[in-house]
Parts: structure tokens; sequence; C-alpha cells
């Protein structure tokens, strides 16, 4: 196993492209990408998000059948298995901290020293390092986006965290949220509501990363991931000392055996942004002027 065990999570809303950064870092020769590893105890258990693929691993098969899986999980798995941090999302302590993260950022490290949290961040500590020994690969790439989960990762005791926040105009976020959930009949939310949500998420991000501090922690922006993929992963490269390697045209999964991410991510798509949103916009110019000043905040 190596000595040094460096875990790149990925912190972003969701439909900001977490999946598609995910799949471009798993072509480096350095890196072992496992997708959403919070949700790992939910596709064992076939609950939460993931019954469109039925809780495979991207392999096909179930987790606990997966060549790699079953390996990582032959000593760790049991009755009291967790890996998802838990926080009361929108409680008033949160929104402090989204507010007034400078003055209230310890109401955030609260919520991860629970006594469930500190023994599921145990448990994380303990599966990275069962990756890396499976995989023989110093870098593990974690998309499970929360940024509470991040703050817990950043606590590790065994793990040299390395955080990219991966940001998108809001507006995009927004219009890519409705369009799911419509397909998937699963929320009533409004354009609004979509919209002020992802802005508190937002939010929480920037305090969180301001509690990991800059050292160890990138930003990158989605439009220009997409637009160009090499110049965005030379700076992660540079970053956090991967050797550099030519980018992917396509997303496509390759002998991978991630969870949870878009459905999208079993088909080959080429690489390119996405601006559908904006002719959605054109119709709705009150949201749109609201997205853009919260993008600017």
């Amino acid at each position: 196993m190596h000595n040094s065990i460096t875990v790149i999570y990925i912190i972003s809303d969701r439909r900001s492209g977490s999946t598609l950064l995910e799949n471009m870092l798993s072509k480096s020769n350095e890196t072992v990408s496992v997708g959403e590893l919070a949700m790992l105890k939910g596709h064992i258990k076939k609950e939460g998000p993931g019954e469109i693929w039925n809780w495979n691993c991207s392999c096909g098969k179930p987790v606990l059948q997966c060549d790699f899986w079953s390996k990582v999980l032959a000593n760790i798995y049991d009755e009291n298995f967790e890996t998802k941090i838990t926080w009361p999302y929108k409680s008033s302590k949160a929104l402090s901290a989204a507010l007034l993260p400078s003055i209230t950022k310890n109401n955030l490290l609260k919520f991860i020293h629970t006594k469930k949290n500190i023994q599921t961040t145990k448990k994380l500590d303990e599966v990275y390092a069962a990756i890396a020994n499976i995989s023989n690969k110093k870098f593990i790439v974690d998309s499970s986006k929360d940024p509470m989960q991040a703050l817990a990762v950043s606590e590790c005791k065994n793990v040299d965290a390395k955080f990219i926040w991966l940001s998108r105009d809001l507006r995009a976020i927004t219009y890519s949220k409705l369009k799911r959930w419509k397909v998937n009949k699963r929320s009533d939310k409004k354009p609004m509501e979509t919209l002020t949500d992802s802005f508190y998420y937002k939010r929480i991000c920037s305090a969180v990363l301001k509690i990991i501090g800059n050292k160890n922690t990138i930003k990158i922006n989605y439009e220009s991931l997409a637009a160009d993929p090499q110049k965005e992963l030379d700076k992660i490269c540079k970053k956090f000392g991967l050797q550099n390697y030519a980018a992917p045209e396509f997303m496509e999964l390759s002998n991978d055996h991630t969870i949870a991410g878009t459905p999208g991510r079993f088909e080959r798509k080429k690489i390119a942004a996405d601006d559908s949103w904006k002719d959605f916009y054109k119709q709705n110019k009150l949201l749109n002027v609201l997205g853009k000043v919260f993008n600017s905040l």
C-alpha cells in the first residue's frame, strides 16, 4: 500500500459536471476513480439515488459482486458500515455559516464532529486505504460533491486530501435540475426556488473552502473545462502533482468501477459545454437577471 494516499475530492452542486471531471481525471495512469464514495452504502443496500442502473457498479455488477469493490470491502463492510456524512442542510447554523463564513465557520465543523460523523470519517479513512491497496494507485478521485463530506475528508488521518471546487453558472445548474426533475417526476420545485437553493449551496461550498484553505484547493469552472479540457487539466496536474497527460476527447467509461454520477456517464459523448439552458432564460428575464447577480456573489 502507498505510504501517502492522495484523495482528489470534487466539490460541486448537482448538474455541474462533476461526473465529467471525474471521468477526465480517471484517464490519468496515476489515478483510480471511484465515483461518489458517499453513495457506497446506498449502492450496496440498493437504496437512494441509483435506481436507474439498479445501483450496480459501472462495470455492471452489484457492488458486493464486483471484482474491485468486493476486494475493497472484504475486511471493512459490516452492519455499521457508512461512508456518507449527514448534516442539517437548511438549519439556522448552516444558514449563518453560508452568510457569514468568517464568523460562524465553527458551526460547520460541529456538524462533522458528531459521534456518528466521526465514526463515518474513520470508516472513510479505512475505505480510502483499501482502495489504494487494491488499485495500487496513489491518487483516488472521489466525486461525492457534498461540501460537508469534503470537510470530513480533510480530517481523515491517513489521507493527503486535495479539493477541486467545480463551479458552473447557477442559471445552467437551475435549468438542468428542473429538466432532470421533470424527467424523473421527483420534485415540484419552481425555477425561483431552485435558483435560490443553488445559490445557498454555492455559499456553503465557499464557506467550506475557506476552512480548508487555498493550499490544497483549486477552483475550476465547468464552462472553461468543457471549452478547453487540456488547459484546465494541466492546472489541476500542476497544483496537485500529477504528471501531465492528454485530455480525452470523449467522456466514456473504460474498465472503470465507479458508483453514482449522472446517468449520461454510460454513453460515449464528445466533451463540449451544454448551453441549451440559454434559450430558457430568454423567456425568464427576471430569473436571468437574478442568476447573474447570484453568480457574482
